[in-house]
Formats: structure tokens, sequence, C-alpha cells
């Protein structure tokens, strides 16, 4: 059976490329996007490692490749994947350690897409409940605070465009569960990390644009790689293709027959 390669890389628009642009399947590589739906709702981080490992149960894995803030919980998951001879080993592109900030940056966008107003809208109560400390200590209460809000604000909108009160509810919860999965993996990823470093091997492959520095990822060993390009195309760019397939080797032509 081939080697697989584990992607970490939520979905969705966004202004960069996605890992899926490097297009590895036309290099004979079985992908697997294990960040798919049905998406994991936990903000336990491992509950979520959990929930992607079950998606590779059974697989060989070559590696974890992990896109932005993806890369704690691919750490993580690359351990649970291992062996007797540790990690399997790890690729970041891009990579960055989760952030409270971003995460309340998101909700606003959250709020913004739904309602087309800002997040002032959100009451003090999820204020304080998205608040570092509060993501940390009690990051359930701050998903369920959230999701009534959101659902609130939905249902509003759906209201004046002329659906009933059952109506409305219910689109806003359809429409918003994305959105709340998507916070939901940032919550973790927040989450995510051990106070010691990682017994295997990182591969960091950054823009030349990236802002984040190499020091948050504590690892046995670390390889860095500069490809000089902005970062909205890191993943579009043919030489991190080209670079990325040399690191993790090429597949055994028999593979590439099939």
């Amino acid at each position: 059976m081939a080697e697989t390669l584990v992607v970490l890389d939520f979905p969705g628009r966004r202004a960069e490329a996605h890992l899926s642009d490097l297009r590895l399947e036309d290099q004979g590589w079985d992908v697997l996007y294990a960040i798919s739906e049905p998406f994991s709702r936990s903000v336990d981080p491992a509950q979520y490692v959990t929930h992607l490992a079950g998606r590779c149960s059974g697989v060989p894995v070559r590696a974890v490749l992990a896109y932005c803030m993806a890369a704690p919980l691919a750490r993580d998951l690359a351990a649970r994947l291992g062996g007797p001879d540790g990690p399997v080993p790890v690729v970041f592109f891009d990579g960055e350690p989760g952030a409270g900030a971003e995460i309340r940056a998101t909700v606003g966008t959250v709020v913004r897409q739904l309602t087309g107003g800002s997040a002032g809208q959100l009451d003090g109560e999820l204020t304080e409940a998205l608040a570092d400390t509060g993501l940390r200590d009690r990051p359930e209460r701050a998903m369920e605070l959230l999701a009534e809000q959101v659902v609130r604000l939905g249902a509003e909108v759906f209201r004046e465009d002329g659906l009933d009160e059952e109506e409305a509810v219910a689109a806003a919860t359809r429409v918003s569960g994305f959105y709340l999965d998507w916070i939901a993996f940032l919550v973790a990823s927040f989450r995510a990390g051990s106070a010691s470093p990682h017994p295997g091997p990182v591969t960091h492959i950054r823009s030349a644009d990236h802002p984040v520095g190499d020091d948050w990822i504590r690892a046995g060993s670390l390889d860095v790689h500069v490809v000089d390009c902005v970062r909205a195309g890191l993943l579009a760019d043919p030489r991190t293709r080209e670079l990325t397939a040399d690191l993790l080797g090429r597949t055994a032509p028999a593979h590439l027959d099939r």
C-alpha cells in the first residue's frame, strides 16, 4: 500500500491559496484531507486530534502537512500517528501557533458575513468569554455563548427577509454551522501544544513575508526553507510544489502507474 500525505488545512474561501493547490496527487501521492465534513466541533485539542487520527485509521502515513494555524494540531497528530521510531514527519507551510486575537477577528468576520453588522452586536458576556483566559479555561462556554448569539443575530436577518420565527432560527442554525466549525478548529489550535519539545522532525516552508518567526516550533529537528513569494501565493507557487516533492521524496513508479 502506498504511503499517504495527511493534510490539515481548513477549507473555505480565503485570499491565500490552499494546500490542495499544490496538486501533490498529480505526483502520485495519496493525499488525505483530514479536516473535512463532518467537522469536529470539539475545542479540546486531544479530542480534535483523536477525530483526525480516526480519519487516518489503517493508512500508512508518510508525513503530516499543515497550513497556518493547523500547525499545532499537526504536531500533536504526528505524535499520535507515530510508532516506536517516533512521530511521523511534519511539514508546516507558513505555520504559526493558534492566537486568541485571530479567533476574535474571525468572530468579527463571521458576524459581518452573517448580518452585515459589526462584532459590537455581541454582548459583554461573550466578549469576556472570548478573551484569552476564557478561551483557555472555559472554551466550551465560549462556544456555547457564541452559537447562541450568532444564531440570534442570523435569525433577525432571516426574519427581516420574511421568514417566520421557526424558519428563521432553523436557517440561521444551518448557515452558522460551518462558521462555528471553523472557530472551534481555531480554538482547538489555540489550546494545542505541549510544554515539552516535539520529539520528531519538523520542516517549515515559509513565504518571504510570513510574519511569524520559528521560535515557537520546538522540535527534535527543524529544517526551514523560504520561498521568495508573498504569503497569499505560497501554496500556488510551483517552487513550493517542487520543494515539497523533493523534501518528501518521489513516489514509487508502481504507484504512479495506477
